[in-house]
């Protein structure tokens, strides 16, 4: 999976979808945020198994897939980035 897009778009996305995610789980999946890249998108979903988010945002998509990460630690790593930075 390949994609760029700007920082403020992924951060607003990320900051509705990270709000589900518990930072203590007992099911440890439970705390990342799911990474859909296709077409001209990067959805994200999150779940806490009784509320489900899913959001989408524009991404120039160069190879698609998916995968899991920390949701907090990627709202993290992409609120210090410097505003008008695009993220791969």
């Amino acid at each position: 999976m390949r994609v760029i897009l700007e920082r403020s778009n992924l951060l607003k996305s990320l900051n509705h979808v990270h709000r589900v995610v518990e930072r203590r789980n007992t099911i440890p999946i439970l705390s990342n945020v799911l990474l859909s890249a296709e077409g001209a998108s990067l959805e994200m979903k999150a779940t806490d198994l009784d509320l489900e988010v899913t959001e989408a945002t524009p991404a120039k998509v160069e190879r698609g897939g998916a995968t899991t990460v920390p949701a907090h630690l990627l709202y993290d790593i992409v609120r210090k980035l410097s505003d008008g930075a695009e993220v791969m």
